[in-house]
């Protein structure tokens, strides 16, 4: 009895380390699953070009904006977030469950929107930073979108050989129905009442 258990023991210890066919079958699997996710960053990011203002974004109220040169040619541009919601006399937005946002780029050679999404239960922020590189500063304008049920982060920096900005995702929760990410706790205030 003392041999047939230490048998089963050894055949379970060697099915364990080796597996059930001895074949290691993971490492074709994981870089597999790292080409999609490379070819999933190359689908997703996109060049932002020059444009006429839409009608649309033209006539949504500015919630804020930056002056300063964002595109590395040495001439400020304008960085406007703006958004569908109306604002009162005394400064109050009056937000909805979701509205329209955009955010966009005055330059001389046009407007690039880099947003134009409307957000459900949530609102977009965004930043103006210089990414230091080996030649010196690069800028990057980081727009934040938090939403009831997500958040993503997506930065844009301006690329003379696309002659445009260059969008790249950097985190998105998308939504709880989507990939099953629920947020716990965020300390981005709330705007809506």
């Amino acid at each position: 009895m003392k041999t047939l258990r230490l048998t089963l023991v050894t055949l379970m210890l060697i099915f364990a380390l080796t597996g059930c066919n001895g074949n290691n079958t993971q490492t074709p699997q994981v870089q597999e699953s790292e080409n999609a996710l490379q070819n999933e960053a190359v689908v997703q990011q996109q060049v932002v070009r020059a444009q006429t203002l839409p009608a649309g974004i033209a006539g949504f109220t500015e919630v804020t904006s930056y002056t300063g040169d964002v595109d590395a040619d040495g001439i400020d541009e304008r960085v406007v977030l703006s958004t569908e919601a109306e604002r009162e006399p005394n400064g109050e937005f009056l937000w909805n469950d979701g509205q329209d946002w955009a955010l966009y780029v005055e330059d001389t050679n046009g407007v690039y929107v880099l947003l134009d999404q409307y957000i459900q239960a949530g609102n977009a922020y965004f930043e103006v930073s210089d990414y230091y590189m080996k030649d010196g500063a690069e800028p990057k304008i980081s727009v934040m979108i938090t939403t009831g049920a997500g958040f993503s982060l997506k930065t844009y920096g301006f690329s003379k050989t696309e002659n445009g900005y260059a969008e790249e995702t950097v985190y998105d929760t998308g939504s709880v129905t989507e990939s099953g990410i629920n947020r716990r706790f965020s300390s981005f205030p709330e705007i809506i009442k």
